[in-house]
This record gives structure tokens, sequence and C-alpha cells, in this order.
């Protein structure tokens, strides 16, 4: 039998394997046409479209959506009444600390120092309905669905129809109730100054759980996963569980906080009438860094360089303004200085951060807008004669009230950025304010 040589073999072989591929070939261009399946789009998620409670949501993270006006002006105002109460002598009106509007479609939702609840028209301020109670509404409604629950210093949890304004049901709770509810799956969360923390069902109000703190809670809480997080009078910082109300664990922050706390990125931060801005580890509680305001106004004052604002927490940078009249930008993972900048007079609102702007009213009736970068002022305008509330940020329009009688919406004052448009003063209210009593 002839044998045949490599080199004759190795060419058959070759050309069998060069046949298979070429038949290969000829049925991909012959037959149907294959196409590739296209990765799926990833759609960047929507930012919210409404406000409807304190900072937005359960876990305080939502702080509006722009574009932030270059320079201000009022677009609208409304005027409240004034009332005197139990434990003021003075005329209160508008919107005090801690209040934030809560905004959904086309209605802004506030509490007033006046004793009113009201329901506005977004679009040019008009009345809808208001709700009296006995005394100031100062906390922050929170709304879903057609129900709006707000604290109130007449020692009443409130439920209302959100649509009509009308009472669904209300809690008496031991003392006032300046805290921010949060509502979550018909479940409604909130501190009272009774010291005692509460869980209501939203349907009828009856109590789900009810845990003594040992003392007051006049800030808001926040509520991540399974966890509540809620700073009280007597200088505590609680985690609690959710379904229960059972402590989880409690850090001693030994003075007392009426910041409602920024949970972000495993840690919980907080500030206190001290004038420290702390950190803590939030699965124990264990803490992490402190930084101590110094200086600046009220030095002469109880408050000096106290707390009254919650921090706010963006790009891993904390936001705050002090008593002592400085808004205060620190480093979120050391509590290192970044910048700090001089106002007019003491901030205890807290100060909501969108399209790199930090927003946010001092006592003596300004409203500014900073650099979140480098503390540079973009813009400021004058409204009153006490902006102790926090503004509530949508579509790029401020709502703020101020402590003179006056719920405003602020937005973009477009003369003064036509080229060569002569300077204005910045219109100031022209309602007579009361003294700036109270929080």
């Amino acid at each position: 039998m002839l044998s045949l040589s490599f080199p004759f073999r190795f060419c058959r072989i070759a050309g069998v394997l060069l046949a298979i591929c070429s038949a290969a070939l000829l049925t991909g261009c012959t037959g149907k046409a294959v196409t590739e399946t296209p990765p799926p789009k990833i759609e960047k998620p929507k930012p919210p479209t409404a406000v409807p409670m304190w900072l937005g949501n359960p876990t305080r993270s939502f702080f509006g959506t722009g574009p932030i006006p270059k320079s201000l002006k009022v677009i609208w105002d409304f005027t409240t009444g004034f009332t005197r109460g139990r434990l003021h002598d003075d005329p209160w009106g508008g919107s005090g600390w801690p209040g934030q509007p809560a905004i959904l479609g086309d209605r802004v939702y506030f509490g007033s120092a006046d004793s009113y609840v009201y329901c506005l028209t977004k679009g040019d301020g008009r009345l809808i309905w208001k709700f009296k109670t006995t005394d100031s509404a100062k906390s922050s409604p929170s709304v879903v669905g057609d129900r709006l629950v707000i604290g109130n210093l007449d020692h009443t949890v409130y439920c209302l129809n959100a649509n009509d304004g009308t009472l669904i049901w209300k809690y008496q709770t031991g003392f006032e109730t300046d805290s921010s509810s949060s509502i979550i799956d018909d479940r409604v969360y909130i501190g009272g100054e009774d010291h005692f923390y509460y869980c209501f069902d939203l349907k009828d109000g009856h109590i789900i759980f009810k845990t003594q703190l040992g003392g007051s809670v006049e800030g808001g809480t926040t509520v991540v996963g399974d966890r509540i997080f809620v700073d009280t009078e007597a200088g505590d910082l609680f985690c609690l569980n959710k379904d229960d109300g059972s402590i989880v664990w409690k850090a001693r922050i030994g003075v007392d906080s009426n910041s409602t706390p920024a949970v972000v990125n495993g840690f919980v931060y907080t500030a206190a009438e001290d004038g420290i801005v702390r950190c803590y580890k939030q699965d124990g509680g264990e803490l992490v860094w402190t930084y101590k305001a110094e200086g600046g106004l009220n030095q002469r004052t109880k408050e000096k360089n106290g707390f009254w604002a919650s921090p706010v927490v963006v790009n891993n940078r904390l936001y705050i303004g002090s008593n002592n009249g400085h808004m205060y930008c620190l480093s979120a993972d050391k509590g290192e200085l970044v910048w700090k900048h001089l106002v007019r007079a003491a901030i205890w609102g807290t100060s909501p951060v969108v399209d790199g702007r930090v927003i946010f009213g001092d006592k003596s009736g300004y409203i500014y807008l900073f650099s979140a970068d480098n503390g540079e002022l973009i813009s400021e305008l004058k409204i009153g004669d006490n902006v102790d509330a926090t503004p509530a940020v949508l579509d790029g329009r401020i709502y703020v009230g101020a402590f003179n009688g006056k719920f405003y919406c602020l937005g973009e004052d477009e003369a003064a950025n036509k080229p060569n448009a002569s300077p204005q003063s910045s219109p100031a209210a022209q309602s007579p304010a009361p003294k700036p009593g109270g929080r």
C-alpha cells in the first residue's frame, strides 16, 4: 500500500478544514441574518416629583430638584394670622422651627405658628383649605395618599384628610409634639416631648407601640431599613427596632440634641446644643469623630455655638448651620472643616443641598444660596424678620415660611440676570413682625 508522505497528508487535512469553514460562511450568508441582542438600556432613576415629608422621605435623604435660581425673587406670598399660646404671650405667625412644607401635585401643605394647618395652590399660593388647632403647628406635615399627619404644641397628633382638611383622627400625647413624622406602610412614626416614641396606625390612629426614651424628642426621626434613629433632649441617641420599638442600641451624646440624625454610608450624624457635630457607627453606635463649632455671633447668649439645625450629608460632605451664624461644611468621613461662612444672624433651620447649592435662612430674615463646593454666596433675599423654618425645594422653586406671618414661594429673578440690569435691593416683607420668640 502506497504510504502518503507527511506534506501530502497535511495538505489534504488542511483542504478539508478549508472546505468546512467555507461552507459555514456560505450558510451564514445565505441563511437568516443573526443579530446580536443589544445590551439592555439602564435608565437613570428619575428624581422624586414631590416632597411629602421632612427632607423628602423617611430616610431624610431627598433635598429637592433644580434648576436652582441664580438670583432670587418672590413669586408669591401668603399671609397667615397670629396667635398667643400657653407658653408665649407674644403673637406668633408664619412658620417656626423646625417646620418644612410638604409639596405634592399642585398643592403645598404647611403648619403655621398661628395654630392653623394650611393647604395652598403651588402655582399662585391661593388658599384651598385650612384646619384650626388650639396652638401653634410648627412641625412638618407628612402627606401620603389622602392622609396628612402633623404634630402640634397643643399636645396632639392630628391626622387630616389631605383633600379637604377635615379631621380623620387625633391622639393626645403627654406634652408637645414639635417632631416631624414619617409615614411608612400605613404606620406613623413620631417622637413626643412627653419622652415617648410613638407608632400609630395611619388608618385609625390606634397605637402600635409606644417606647419610653427618658427624654423629649423635638427634632425629627430617621428610618433606614428596619431601624429608627432618634435624638433626645436628655442627651441620648437611640437606635430602635422599626417593628416593635425595642431599643437596639443607645449612644450617649451628653447634652440636649434637637437634630434629626442623618444616616449615610453606615454612619449616623447628629448635632447638639453644645455646638458639637458627632458621627457614630450605624451598626453599634460607637463614636467615630466630633467637630466643635467656635466663634461667630451670639457668644454672650445661652445658646452660643449650639446647633438646632440638622445635618445634611451630600457627596461625602456634611452641611449644617449654627446659632453662631456660621454655615459649616465638613468632610463626612473625618469631620474636618472644608469651609465656613458667617451670615447676619443665627441659623436654626436645616439647609437642603440641590444642584450644588446650599439653601437656608437665618434669624435676620434672609434666604441664602451658597456654593456647596466652596461656600461662596450666590444670591440672597430678605423675606422677613426671622426664618427658622427649613426650605422645601422642587423644580427650582423654594417654598419657606418666615416667623412674621408670611409664607413664600421664591424663584428666578430673570430681570436681575439680564445684561446691564440695574441692581435692585432685596424686597422685605411688609407685614409687622412679632418678637422672634420660640423655635
